[in-house]
């Protein structure tokens, strides 16, 4: 391959820029003198962005799930409620009238993410009692009845979701009670005269005997913050689902039922699932329900998609996304150029956020022409099939890492950046035909490069457009003209 040489200059940086403005932070990468290049400079290129609402998604698709209340002084508010299974153990409890019920307690272990107040939290939790059966793949925009009687609750300072916030609890192994460190995880005494009620004897036992009558008979739980009772922002946190861990733990004790010197108590201890581990996997039954209310300035963007937006609202779990076209990309076809380098800047806004935090990850895809999700060749981490994990040409392959990919805060720099060298050149040779693409926030801990609407992660962030400023969303583009000899 031969290349022109214009001048003595060994570098020049395309700009596809909204405003065609420098910026003094240092856009674009350093060169090693080995390997410069000689470029064209052009400004014709642009972006537009718009905020548009992200899809609706279902929790049974992750192994951890979004919960919380984030009051987003930008955005808007933010509810994720919890409905979860009641599941069905090997035997299930028959309680008499003269039984002690000792404990029943909600055990939820937490995730790996959480978003908010860090500082001042103070949640109010509640528990109820679903008022239809829960039913499995059910999206995070389902509002489920609820039974009114809180039959749990519990006020806690913060979610103690870091590793180093594991806990001691006591459990009965090799028949005595034992103190033992256990995985980070929320626990909430639930009512004895509920779950009483609930595994009564007088309860028909053929209702109990199918997996569809025990669920049609206990329905679920819902887990929700006390909105009344919540000041500040608040925050989102995630449940997982860990099999023998998720779910209910129930201890009684009861008379045998026997008389004279063969009466005795038993102490019953039950475990009602709702993880449970099979042959095909894990099976998780707990799902975020999702309300939310957004600002006037979210709305407006919202209810006018066509328009080209200075400010930029991303959120998660499976909220907001913003969409970004390219739409005079097709200037540069045709005229036989190599993309070397191609990387996307954007820069946060603070103007207006007391709140000042964002999403520490965020994520890029595209759509095809039947609208369906896909992600960009140099962030393809897909690896079965007629899939294939990055591109030769990508900074995947050159480094070997999906985080070559780019995507998380700088947070010296206030910006995110993403190498999108093999979308650029496919999109110049007409592989890809959409300029158009997406980007929204996702799960720090995501070993991949997510391109479907998430809900393991609550993050937001707000990302400065401004045309004609230093800030403003670039494309930059390293290129070489290919000879025509």
């Amino acid at each position: 391959m031969n290349y022109h040489t214009k001048d003595l200059l060994t570098l020049l940086i395309s700009l596809f820029v909204l405003g065609g403005c420098n910026n003094p932070s240092g856009i674009g990468l350093d060169v090693d003198p080995g390997d410069e290049l000689v470029g064209v400079l052009t400004d014709t290129l642009t972006l537009q962005a718009v905020t548009v609402q992200d899809d609706s998604t279902r929790s049974s698709s992750f192994a951890q799930t979004t919960f919380g209340w984030f009051n987003d002084p930008v955005i808007g508010k933010t509810v994720a409620n919890l409905a979860l299974a009641i599941g069905k153990p090997t035997t299930v409890p028959r309680i008499r009238p003269d039984a002690e019920i000792d404990s029943v307690i909600l055990v939820l272990p937490y995730g790996t993410e959480y978003f908010g107040d860090t500082l001042r939290p103070n949640f109010t939790l509640q528990v109820m009692q679903l008022d239809e059966a829960y039913t499995d793949g059910e999206y995070s925009t389902k509002q489920w009845t609820v039974k009114d009687e809180v039959i749990g609750t519990k006020t806690i300072g913060r979610f103690a979701y870091k590793q180093t916030d594991s806990i001691s609890i006591n459990k009965h192994i090799d028949d005595k009670d034992s103190v033992v460190k256990d995985i980070p995880q929320l626990r909430i005494a639930l009512s004895p005269e509920f779950f009483k009620g609930l595994f009564s004897e007088a309860v028909d036992s053929a209702s109990l005997s199918t997996e569809a009558g025990f669920n049609n008979h206990v329905k679920g739980l819902y887990l929700r913050v006390a909105e009344s009772e919540m000041t500040g922002i608040g925050g989102l946190v995630t449940f997982q689902g860990v099999a023998n861990k998720t779910g209910i733990e129930l201890t009684y004790r009861q008379p045998n039922g026997e008389e004279g010197d063969d009466a005795d108590t038993d102490t019953v201890r039950t475990f009602l699932p709702t993880t449970v581990q099979s042959n095909s996997g894990t099976f998780r039954r707990l799902t975020s329900s999702i309300q939310r209310n957004y600002t006037a300035e979210v709305q407006a963007q919202l209810d006018n998609p066509a328009g080209d937006y200075e400010v930029l609202y991303l959120q998660a779990p499976a909220g907001l996304r913003t969409r970004l076209q390219i739409p005079y990309i097709d200037a540069l076809k045709g005229r036989n150029i190599a993309i070397n380098k191609a990387e996307l800047v954007l820069y946060t806004s603070t103007e207006g956020d007391e709140f000042g935090l964002h999403a520490p990850r965020l994520t890029l895809y595209r759509e095809d022409i039947a609208g369906q999700r896909q992600p960009v060749p140099d962030g393809d981490s897909r690896t079965s099939g007629n899939n294939f994990a990055g591109d030769s040409r990508s900074l995947w392959y050159r480094y070997g890492n999906w985080r070559a990919f780019g995507g998380y805060l700088d947070a010296d720099e206030n910006r995110y950046v993403f190498h999108l060298t093999s979308y650029v050149q496919d999109l110049l040779q007409g592989k890809i035909n959409s300029s158009e693409f997406f980007i929204a926030p996702v799960a720090v801990s995501d070993n991949a490069v997510p391109y479907y609407p998430v809900l393991n992660a609550g993050g937001r962030t707000i990302i400065n457009n401004s045309a004609g400023t230093e800030l403003q969303m670039k494309l930059n583009i390293y290129y070489t003209q290919r000879s025509t000899d």
